[in-house]
């Protein structure tokens, strides 16, 4: 059972929210900021004060860490939890990042900043931070939040969302597949690029998915999509058209990262020249389909839409 994971600014209801959505599903509740001052024995103005930031977010790491080790809990980040790369990729591995989207304007007029160390800046600092901030929660968040009209609204809208989520799709498509509809016609037909992401992006859309495309003819540019997709991609659906036969560099990069990957080619790669047989990059992936046309990129998706891992 995956945990629930808050995240937003200071001030934007995760504790008051979190134990209620821990009582109603009868899950355990973590409040982070609680945690670190158990283990330390000091409070987080103690530890701001005595260790600065650096510290304190390094403590914050290894907390939710060890949390990410864990199931079935509900868990209140720290309202920058999510500024570290490797915490959001920690804490996705077994968890649903739900953000709490609260205005500023309502965070600010009931904000208590006692005992909150980055909240004594004073207001134009506050709403700086917000917005630093914001692009990290949106790229992390599986859920975003946007009734506070009550606890409990906000709890319901919680549930409600994360009952109808499905997957968060990579689709990477290497050399020349920008192509489609002008190269090779009796391999590919006249079908477009673009219409084969409106395809794709239009099926994820059919089971509450969400699906980003990206094609590069640079094998580097290939590489750092990969990186950067860990800890923000439920799965990778990647067509590397000639570099499946001899990228080493893409399969370790697949291999490096905790997100599956499957190989797609619209074509019969068996059916083609010799050379077309092999691929380097397949071996890192969880399973290959070619010949199938477009519908080849849908069937790979379904095998993660039915559990596959």
């Amino acid at each position: 059972m995956k945990n629930i994971i808050l995240i937003g600014m200071m001030g934007c209801g995760k504790t008051t929210a979190g134990r209620l959505l821990a009582q109603q599903l009868g899950r355990p509740f973590v409040d982070c900021d609680e945690l670190m001052e158990g283990h330390t024995g000091r409070t987080i103005s103690e530890i701001f004060a005595q260790d600065g930031e650096r510290g304190f977010r390094s403590l914050e790491s290894q907390v939710l860490e060890q949390l990410s080790n864990q199931e079935g809990l509900v868990i209140a980040t720290g309202g920058g939890a999510v500024l570290s790369r490797n915490n959001v990729v920690s804490l996705r591995r077994n968890g649903i990042l739900v953000f709490l989207d609260r205005p500023i304007e309502e965070i600010c007029a009931t904000l208590d900043t006692k005992d909150r160390p980055l909240a004594q800046d004073g207001h134009q600092a506050f709403v700086a931070r917000h917005n630093h901030r914001m692009p990290h929660y949106l790229t992390a968040a599986d859920v975003v939040i946007h009734d506070f009209s009550t606890p409990e609204e906000t709890v319901a809208e919680i549930l409600e969302k994360i009952s109808e989520l499905g997957k968060k799709f990579l689709i990477i498509n290497g050399p020349n597949l920008n192509l489609l509809g002008k190269r090779n016609l009796g391999l590919y037909n006249h079908e477009s690029y673009a219409s084969l992401c409106a395809m794709i992006q239009r099926y994820a859309t059919e089971h509450n998915s969400t699906a980003t495309c990206f094609q590069s003819n640079h094998e580097g540019a290939i590489i750092d999509q990969i990186h950067a997709a860990d800890g923000v991609y439920d799965a990778i659906v990647i067509n590397p058209g000639a570099y499946a036969h001899y990228s080493y560099a893409i399969a370790e990069a697949i291999q490096g990262v905790d997100i599956p990957a499957f190989e797609v080619h619209i074509g019969n790669v068996h059916a083609r020249e010799p050379y077309r047989s092999g691929s380097v990059t397949a071996e890192a992936c969880v399973g290959q389909i070619y010949g199938l046309g477009f519908e080849g990129y849908l069937r790979a998706m379904d095998y993660f839409l039915k559990g596959g891992q």
